[in-house]
C-alpha cells in the first residue's frame, strides 16, 4: 500500500461512564490531534495519512461532539482527563498533542496535567485558558476573525 493511502480506523472506547470516537492511523510516536469548535475528529482526515507514514495518529472526537457521548459533566480540564485515559488505554505513555481552536482548550490542560507524557505541544487558532487579556481583543469590533459575522452569526 502506498504510504499516502494509509488506512484511518474508527474506533470506540468506553473511558469511565462516558464513549468516545477516535480516529487512528499510522505507527510510531503518537500524535494526538484535537479538533476545533463545530467540528470533529473527521477534520483532521486531510492530514492524517500524511502524518501516518512516521506517526501513530489519534484524533477523538471530543467529549460530547460528534460520535462521542455526552457527558454529565463537560469542561475543558475534565476533557483533558478523558483523553488522556484514552490515551493510556491505548498503550501510549507519551505523546505530541496538538489543539485546533477548542482543541487548544484540551490539549493545554492535558499538557499541564501530564507533562511528563506530553512530548511536544502544537496549539493554534484559540486564547490559552487561564491567560488574561484576551477579553478586549475578543470583543474587539473590528478584528475579523471574531467578528466577521457582527456581532451574532446568526445575524
Amino acid at each position: 500500500m502506498h504510504p499516502a493511502e494509509q488506512p484511518i480506523a474508527a474506533h470506540y472506547a468506553k473511558i469511565g461512564n462516558e464513549q468516545l470516537h477516535y480516529l487512528t492511523a499510522g505507527k510510531g510516536p503518537a500524535v494526538i490531534l484535537l479538533h476545533g469548535f463545530a467540528e470533529t475528529s473527521r477534520m483532521w482526515r486531510p492530514i492524517i495519512p500524511i502524518l501516518a507514514k512516521k506517526l501513530t495518529v489519534i484524533a477523538p472526537d471530543l467529549p460530547g461532539i460528534g460520535d462521542s457521548s455526552i457527558p454529565d459533566k463537560i469542561d475543558m480540564l475534565t476533557a483533558a482527563k478523558q483523553i488522556h485515559d484514552l490515551v493510556r488505554s491505548l498503550k501510549v505513555d507519551k505523546a505530541r498533542v496538538v489543539g485546533h481552536d477548542i482543541g487548544l482548550m484540551v490539549a493545554y490542560p492535558y499538557a499541564t496535567q501530564f507533562p511528563n507524557e506530553t512530548e511536544k505541544l502544537a496549539v493554534m487558532d484559540a486564547f490559552l485558558p487561564g491567560v488574561p487579556g484576551w477579553e478586549p481583543i475578543y470583543n474587539a469590533p473590528n478584528i475579523w476573525h471574531f467578528r466577521f459575522n457582527g456581532e451574532y452569526p446568526e445575524n
